[in-house]
């Protein structure tokens, strides 16, 4: 459990380091970042793929509203991939790994 603490220290740390980084403009590197920390298995030990610990940190540039939970439907992993490549301008990305779609609320 203590690293799993670390790890969590650490992301923190990282963040706090983003949003004290200001670019040219002024803004913040996390202002202009999309960053996701978390897990492909929501259960370790049963390697389910439910329920996954997933933070999406940054604003992406104006891309992405910030400040909010989301409990998503079960879908894959790979949607919200999707979703933010669609964020970052990448274009003519239809699908990508077991992908279904798009997350529409990101």
């Amino acid at each position: 459990m203590w690293i799993d603490k670390w790890y969590a220290t650490q992301f923190a740390y990282f963040l706090d380091k983003m949003e004290k980084t200001k670019d040219v403009e002024g803004k913040s590197l996390l202002d202009n970042s999309m960053i996701l920390y978390g897990c492909g298995n929501g259960d370790g030990n049963r390697h389910t793929h439910a329920n996954l610990p997933i933070i999406l940190a940054g604003g992406g540039g104006g891309a992405l509203d910030t400040g909010r939970y989301i409990k998503h439907e079960p879908a894959p992993l790979t949607n919200l991939y999707l979703s933010l490549m669609d964020r970052m301008g990448v274009k003519g990305v239809e699908r990508f790994g077991d992908s279904t779609g798009r997350l529409a609320n990101i």
